[in-house]
């Protein structure tokens, strides 16, 4: 985890973005922090940086004639254009005023979290866009003096690119929809993809998330990935030999948070003016090649639902796909392809501003998604990412490829981790819903052994880095997550024991999980209760394995939670509603054993239960969650916490939440 500290670098000059040459004589202003703006000079002619990017390419053309470039010769460019991006940044003094700034107020921490600079670099003029800032070397004075700016480790810098603008794009990174990503491929005109490692590498990153259809067939037979392909198709979707409208087709019928796109760049002409676009398929003829401006594309991605209910935005586009980034023509309006797409309104769009290999695509690629998907902050996963591409380098320079145009809002780090938060918990429901089948199959064999194992190892592992990345403070907000992770820790230990218990295995061991459930259960009532959030359902927990696990009655915990859930009976969402009932029902039930209710008063209390049960069915319909979720809780004490005291009671909540056959 680490903590981005952020530092606005926006560089203009007067006249419009294009047509405009790079050129020693043309004065640059840089605003950066709490400075006075900066006035520089670039030191490069426009033909010396096309010239010094040409050799950064594998091949170059000549008219008809190709000719690979020589690794040395490509080597001895990328020091060269590195360091003249460093003259440049090292002119900006209030840059490394902002840097040394950013280091000074997030000083190395002993929790594990770490620190790094987020640099916004907003861009005036489409000249600009050539010159490939994430190769430069840190300036003298900055952190990691002399080594790649956004590779070096003293303090981790990740620039991305903005446009300038007046207005902000909206980004809904925690959008409710649960994340489904789209893979675009088209090989048009004798082309090759590497489509199926990108599929494969997609297919791995979506795979904690794809849910088990019902049945044990072992995982891995072709019989169960045959039947989990439905669930497959709810977060993975493949176009093959796409053309544009394929693309403006699937998003009228679906909504995708992210789109990965594998194809070859090519240039078209615009106003007589050569620029890069995507190499996709004719929509008559799919042999034939379709060269697709950025906006075009944007225009496809972003289409009305067939309905006109909503409109396809994706949160992120990924650019598989050689000089995605680059700026091309400097002398008409617009820009890369990943430059239209953003301004567009995409919020984040990662490209390739060079050529980029095939063995560095599919390292992008399984790489990028598996921490975009499990809910990383994205500017830690394109760091991430960018080290891993320049440590499996072959004497190629994917990592320098890399860039991103992003917007980030103000309360992005809230947004993060909420979208990851929720990633977690799905992790945790898939893997416990098939763990729950494979513990209470009645024919077991290794495969499903290990199966099961593999299973709850995910689990505990999500909980593991959930707890890893929980937040310090003291805040209400921090310590009602706090409460929530802690909360969620109990539930998935009970589940586990009882999953235990359903194997057959020792007592002791089914009794070290409740023990360490209930003792999650009370660290979150102890942040619960410090933040006024009202999280009765945790009190509930820890009282009902208080009782399993026959300690002593609490009676002030069972006081305030079912006076806490008496008043969620009066809000007015429905859904809340339901849940307190029951809470309550539980409730009514445990005061036999905490509220030390007489014997004689069981037939009271099984009455009341069963009223709470009903009015949950009539609230939510017979079938919703929360009348399976309280149904199964019930069960529990039926079947596997069975006690004189309470047998009865629960056998009536569960006949009264049973839906009629």
């Amino acid at each position: 985890m680490t903590d981005f500290v952020t530092v606005k670098l926006e560089l203009v000059r007067p006249g419009p973005a294009h047509n405009q040459l790079l050129s020693p004589l043309t004065p640059y202003m840089a605003l950066c922090g709490e400075g006075s703006p900066i006035t520089f000079h670039i030191d490069l002619e426009h033909h010396q940086m096309l010239s010094r990017l040409e050799r950064l390419r594998y091949v170059t053309r000549q008219g008809a004639a190709v000719a690979g470039v020589p690794e040395n010769v490509r080597e001895a460019a990328l020091l060269e254009v590195g360091d003249d991006v460093k003259r440049v940044l090292g002119e900006i003094r209030t840059l490394l005023a902002e840097i040394a700034r950013a280091r000074e107020s997030h000083p190395e921490r002993d929790d594990g979290i770490g620190r790094a600079v987020h640099l916004r670099v907003v861009l005036g003029g489409s000249e600009l866009a050539l010159i490939p800032f994430e190769m430069a070397f840190a300036p003298q004075a900055f952190p990691g003096e002399g080594l790649q700016f956004c590779l070096q480790l003293a303090l981790p810098v990740v620039p991305t690119r903005e446009t300038r603008s007046s207005r902000q794009l909206p980004v809904a990174w925690d959008r409710k929809i649960e994340p489904k990503v789209l893979l675009v491929a088209a090989a048009p005109d004798g082309l090759t993809v590497p489509l199926e490692s990108h599929v494969h590498a997609l297919r791995a990153a979506v795979e904690p998330w794809v849910e088990w259809p019902k049945g044990i067939a072992p995982a891995g037979s072709a019989a169960m990935e045959h039947a989990r392909l439905e669930f497959v198709k709810k977060r993975l979707r493949v176009i093959v030999d796409a053309s544009v409208d394929d693309i403006q087709d699937r998003c009228t019928r679906e909504q995708f948070t992210h789109v990965h796109i594998l194809a070859h760049g090519d240039t078209y002409e615009a106003a007589g003016e050569q620029r890069f676009g995507l190499a996709l398929c004719k929509s008559g003829d799919r042999t034939r090649k379709d060269v697709v401006s950025g906006s075009r594309l944007a225009t496809a991605l972003q289409s009305a639902s067939l309905h006109g209910a909503w409109r396809s935005s994706p949160l992120i586009v990924t650019l598989a796909t050689c000089d995605s980034g680059n700026q091309r023509s400097v002398l008409v309006p617009g820009g890369s392809i990943a430059h239209d797409l953003h301004v567009a309104g995409i919020p984040w769009v990662i490209a390739s501003q060079f050529p980029l290999t095939i063995p560095g695509s599919v390292r992008l690629t399984e790489a990028l998604y598996p921490l975009l998907l499990r809910g990383d902050d994205p500017r830690q996963a394109l760091y991430d990412v960018r080290r891993r591409l320049h440590m499996c380098a072959e004497r190629d320079h994917d990592w320098a490829a890399l860039v991103a145009y992003a917007t980030v809002p103000d309360n992005f780090d809230d947004q993060i981790y909420n979208f990851f938060e929720r990633q977690v918990d799905r992790v945790i429901k898939v893997s416990l819903g098939r763990a729950d089948e494979l513990a209470t199959a009645t024919d077991r064999d290794e495969h499903r052994e290990a199966d099961l194992d593999q299973q709850l190892r995910r689990a505990e592992d999500s909980l593991a880095l959930w707890q890893a990345r929980l937040p310090k403070g003291d805040g209400e907000q921090d310590r009602a997550r706090r409460a929530e992770c802690y909360g969620i820790h109990g539930s998935v230990f009970k589940r586990i024991a009882l999953m235990r218990q359903a194997r057959g295995e020792a007592t002791v061991a089914v009794k070290a999980e409740l023990n360490k459930a209930l003792a999650h259960y009370r660290r979150a009532m102890d942040e619960w209760a410090s933040s006024g959030d009202k999280h009765h359902w945790v009190a509930t927990q820890a009282l009902s394995l208080g009782a399993v696990l026959g300690d002593k009655p609490d009676e002030p915990t069972f006081t305030l939670a079912r006076e806490l859930a008496r008043r969620d009976l009066s809000r007015a969402q429905a859904d809340t509603q339901a849940w307190a009932h029951g809470t309550m029902a539980e409730l009514e039930m445990l005061s036999i054993y905490h509220a030390h209710a007489a014997p004689e008063a069981s037939a009271a209390a099984r009455d009341s239960v069963v009223r709470h049960c009903q009015a949950i069915v009539e609230l939510m319909g017979p079938k919703s969650f929360p009348v399976e979720s309280t149904r199964r809780q019930f069960k529990r004490y039926v079947d596997m916490w069975q006690d004189p005291r309470w047998t009865a009671i629960a056998q009536a909540a569960v006949d009264a939440l049973t839906p009629p056959a």
